[in-house]
């Protein structure tokens, strides 16, 4: 009792001053005597609460949250200073790669590059075989003699005009003239016996006196090595051959490898 005496006159004392210095309102006064009053009951245990008294340990939860002795809640204090940032947590570990992208779309087709400088020249390869012998290809000859002052003579072989075998001329040219008359030809190739295969021709004369008819012969080779003659005459009149379709015959003998003085005879 002594203990609430005091604490009243303290209020009242209090509230005197208030109402003295002019601070707040009388109505504000009025509260604060009030509050001070709850405060004083409080304190005194008032509204059933005992704080001498220790709280039953055995009460449930729910009683022991609903503390009678409890006080008003007071005002919300100002907001602190900002405290000082943190250090900086530790790395964290590497995740796991991811799945790989879509491929991307083909990009364009860049410029050509330059030319490269030519590489060095390769060895040469070993000769090759020998080929197999060609065809045998046409032939062409041509022989010439002069006998007498009044004429010359020609023998000449050429290639076929179209098919058929190589061709065998005889020719004669006048010289009596102030200049040299033209050749003129006659054609062996269809005379009997003519071998097929003529490939060279040669012409000589035997001159019976210088206006006389000479004996003309000429001779063909053959591409088998066969030599064949026919004759022709001169006709110093008129300068001109007489062949008269003379056969070609094989001379007699043929030459032949390795003889000296001699020939194969023909059958």
């Amino acid at each position: 009792m002594a203990r609430s005496r005091f604490q009243k006159a303290g209020m009242l004392a209090s509230l005197a001053l208030v109402l003295t210095t002019g601070v707040v309102s009388p109505t504000a006064a009025a509260a604060t005597a009030v509050e001070a009053g709850k405060s004083a009951a409080t304190q005194q245990g008032g509204n059933g609460c005992h704080p001498h008294k220790p709280r039953t340990t055995t009460a449930s939860p729910a009683t022991n949250d609903k503390d009678k002795c409890k006080g008003a809640t007071g005002a919300t204090g100002p907001k602190g200073a900002t405290g000082a940032t943190g250090a900086t947590g530790a790395k964290g570990a590497t995740g796991a790669t991811g799945p790989t992208g879509a491929t991307g779309a083909t990009g364009a087709t860049g410029a050509t590059g330059a030319d490269g400088t030519p590489g060095a020249t390769g060895a040469t390869g070993p000769t090759g075989a020998t080929g197999a012998t060609g065809a045998i290809g046409p032939c062409a000859d041509i022989d010439a003699t002069q006998d007498s002052n009044n004429y010359e003579l020609r023998a000449a072989l050429t290639p076929p005009v179209m098919s058929g075998p190589n061709r065998s001329y005889a020719g004669i040219r006048d010289l009596t003239g102030n200049t040299p008359g033209p050749f003129l030809w006659t054609d062996l190739t269809m005379h009997p016996h003519y071998p097929q295969n003529a490939c060279g021709i040669s012409i000589v004369q035997h001159a019976q006196g210088m206006q006389a008819e000479g004996d003309v012969r000429i001779d063909v080779m053959t591409t088998t090595g066969e030599v064949y003659e026919t004759q022709c005459a001169v006709v110093t009149s008129n300068r001109t051959l007489n062949c008269a379709n003379n056969d070609w015959t094989l001379v007699n003998k043929q030459p032949a490898p390795n003889l000296v003085n001699d020939g194969t005879t023909v059958p």
